[in-house]
């Protein structure tokens, strides 16, 4: 997998997914997917983001109900990495099948060494984070399937290769 490069946005516990993606954003309209993301938490992160960028939060991020469009609305801002203390297991599983990398930090301390606007670089299949300073930070590395499916793009996108190789 290549490294993601982005800004850091900061999050508490317990971000539910009516938070991340509310409901009257819900559509087959894609630029009103987009525009939802982060809309009732604050209007204005969405149009501030930017390719690659980094959600940082604290646990149980993704709670609440397992609805895609909450990925969907993720993906098609170029969120590039989720770092989080936990995650909601559902999420968790959506975010993987769509290719969307959530990684979790090994030393919970680490969390409050982040902030908003710092420049990191994460390199999810070696489990490290790098600030804009060149400070490293542990990150605990996903198992190497997780990370063909993060490569792939998604659980679909892999699909065709495995059938190419007889694995199916």
């Amino acid at each position: 997998m290549t490294p993601t490069r982005g800004r850091v946005w900061t999050f508490g516990d317990d971000v539910n997914t009516d938070v991340i993606h509310p409901p009257q954003f819900f559509s087959l309209d894609p630029d009103k997917v987009k525009r939802g993301l982060f809309h009732g938490l604050d209007p204005t992160l969405q149009p501030a983001l930017r390719p690659g960028d980094v959600l940082v939060a604290g646990r149980n991020f993704g709670c609440g109900s397992s609805r895609e469009t909450t990925i969907r609305s993720l993906k098609l801002n170029q969120i590039g990495v989720i770092v989080a203390l936990d995650f909601a297991r559902i999420f968790f599983r959506n975010a993987t099948n769509n290719g969307l990398p959530c990684l979790t930090f090994s030393d919970a301390a680490d969390r409050s060494k982040l902030v908003k606007g710092q420049v990191v670089e994460i390199h999810p299949a070696e489990g490290r984070l790098v600030t804009d300073t060149g400070e490293e930070i542990a990150l605990d590395r996903p198992g190497k399937f997780i990370q063909q499916i993060w490569a792939a793009g998604g659980l679909l996108e892999m699909l065709p290769a495995v059938a190419r190789r007889g694995d199916v």
